[in-house]
């Protein structure tokens, strides 16, 4: 995505970290002391435009660019590519750029002949809207009488929800769209408000016949100025709708959210993750797949549908879906599949929740997908957590039958089970194989697909091999990420957030990669 940048501007009042390193030890040059960097204002959200303000000295009318670290130890400074403006005649600049969306990662400004700012540690919060439902004075939570006036309130600044109890900044003006679930797990836009001050708006409707209604906000993209913020939606508000007279109770399927107290911020979640992938070569890097052809990161506060941040196709959307309590919505730096707006245990986690690319599918290739899985209660059936590759256009589906299965896990299972579906080859392929102990960490997943073979990839490793011309569908595959329930029936809470996801074209450079043990095949029952 293209980054607007917007000429020097005064420094705002707030600073949220000027390194001019003062004091510094006696082994720093006194040019390196003299360097500063001034980034304002301090409380910001990914993709909104701060004031970047300092000097490089020895750096006299010099183009600059940005460097980003994450500060972890080891790391080194990643030059990006674009110019970003450029230094007086003194060393100094003032320009606008856009706030990353990773918690704790640190910028700089790098001139063309190698001298650089201080640093500056970012510390972003994370865009949030709560809803709150008021159905009338008699009425249960959740629940609101047929021919009834009722009222959604709507607010973004939220605090001890989903945010580490750090609220967002509000956008004064920001459209508000209040969406409807449709067609089992779409949205559909009824109206529109536009926040308040506060970041606040209020709907009022009228509730229509019995039944059950489920409604989320969608805070739109801001792009004006030095903005580049993407935009985001609510968690589903889930509605039962009651005859005139009838007894307020609550269908089972749609237990109401767990609300979050400040009291709550106290308290460390039941918190159980992947394993570290052990630093060990991702297969694109150990079988040298080359640049790669997109490369999604929400490292920048981009929406679900804006294109790769990254590669040599950047087009391409991811369209979310949800028919329970899930959404899915970018999280620090990643994507993440939800499962509800709370991380503490409670009920309200049902349903399925997936995201589907669009517009850059490749029958044959290269993908992988980093990922971490996090649950947040110890009772209750785990989710099935999927990667497939599916077709792009519904007359290639046949019922399932062109499906790729890259991974299917439940946080649980000791085992990953992979596998494919061809209708040119009238078989199915399925298997198992075992995964790491659960730990601490991510996983990168990866399928490569040519014309004579699929290979199944974890961290770097093959998994398993399936030779046969035709395995591979033979369509334009896209890939779809899912948190599949039980239906609407209550699960442990659970949340996947989805580093990142890249794909590659076949090269003749790149290297064979280690053939998988094969998997078992039979007779596809399932097509139409």
């Amino acid at each position: 995505m293209k980054r607007r940048l917007v000429g020097a501007t005064t420094a705002l009042a707030t600073t949220l970290t000027a390194l001019a390193l003062v004091g510094a030890s006696p082994g720093v040059s006194a040019e390196r002391r003299a360097a500063t960097l001034t980034a304002t204002p301090d409380v910001f959200v990914g993709g909104q435009g701060l004031n970047f303000v300092g000097t490089i000295p020895g750096a006299p009318n010099k183009k600059i660019r940005i460097e980003t670290r994450t500060n972890r130890t080891g790391d080194q400074w990643n030059l990006r590519p674009a110019v970003v403006g450029s230094t007086n005649a003194k060393g100094e600049f003032d320009i606008v750029y856009q706030a990353p969306n990773n918690f704790g990662i640190k910028y700089r400004l790098t001139a063309s002949n190698g001298k650089s700012s201080s640093a500056v540690l970012f510390e972003p919060r994370q865009q949030e809207v709560v809803l709150s439902l008021n159905g009338g004075p008699d009425q249960e939570p959740g629940s609101v009488v047929s021919g009834d006036d009722f009222t959604i309130d709507v607010n973004t600044t939220p605090t001890g929800r989903g945010n580490l109890g750090r609220p967002a900044p509000p956008f004064p003006g920001r459209e508000l769209a209040l969406q409807q679930r449709v067609r089992g797990d779409q949205w559909r836009t009824v109206a529109t408000a536009p926040a308040d001050d506060k970041g606040a708006a209020r709907f009022t409707l009228t509730a229509p016949a019995p039944g059950d209604l489920a409604y989320r906000i969608r805070q739109a993209d801001l792009k004006t100025g030095g903005d580049q913020i993407g935009w985001f939606p609510s968690f589903p508000l889930e509605i039962t709708v009651l005859a005139p007279g009838a007894a307020p109770e609550l269908p089972t399927s749609f237990a109401p959210p767990a609300v979050t107290t400040d009291e709550d911020a106290d308290r460390a979640p039941t918190t159980v993750t992947f394993p570290r992938s052990g630093g060990t070569p991702l297969a694109s890097q150990r079988y040298k797949w080359g640049p790669t052809t997109w490369d999604f990161a929400w490292v920048d506060g981009e929406s679900l549908t804006d294109p790769p941040y990254r590669g040599r196709k950047l087009k391409g959307r991811w369209i979310d879906a949800s028919d329970g309590s899930g959404r899915a919505s970018h999280y620090n730096g990643g994507m993440a599949l939800s499962t509800n707006v709370s991380e503490w245990p409670g009920l309200g986690d049902h349903g399925s929740t997936s995201v589907t690319l669009q517009g850059n599918a490749q029958t044959y290739g290269r993908w992988e997908f980093r990922r971490r899985i996090d649950v947040f209660e110890d009772a209750g059936p785990d989710y099935k957590v999927k990667i497939d590759l599916v077709p792009e256009r519904a007359k290639d589906d046949h019922c399932g039958a062109n499906t790729v299965n890259v991974a299917e896990v439940k946080f649980d299972a000791t085992k990953v089970k992979i596998g494919v579906k061809s209708k040119r080859a009238k078989k199915s392929w399925k298997g198992k194989r075992r995964i790491p102990a659960l730990g601490d960490g991510p996983h990168t997943f990866g399928i490569e697909l040519t014309r004579s073979h699929i290979t199944w990839f974890l961290d770097g490793r093959s998994l398993a091999t399936v030779k046969n011309k035709k395995a591979v569908p033979g369509v334009p595959l896209t890939p779809r990420l899912s948190l599949v329930g039980k239906k609407q029936q209550e699960m442990r809470r659970t949340r996947v957030l989805y580093d990142w996801q890249r794909a590659w074209q076949l090269n003749k450079q790149a290297k064979k990669a280690k053939v998988g043990k094969g998997l078992k095949s039979k007779k596809l029952k399932k097509a139409c």
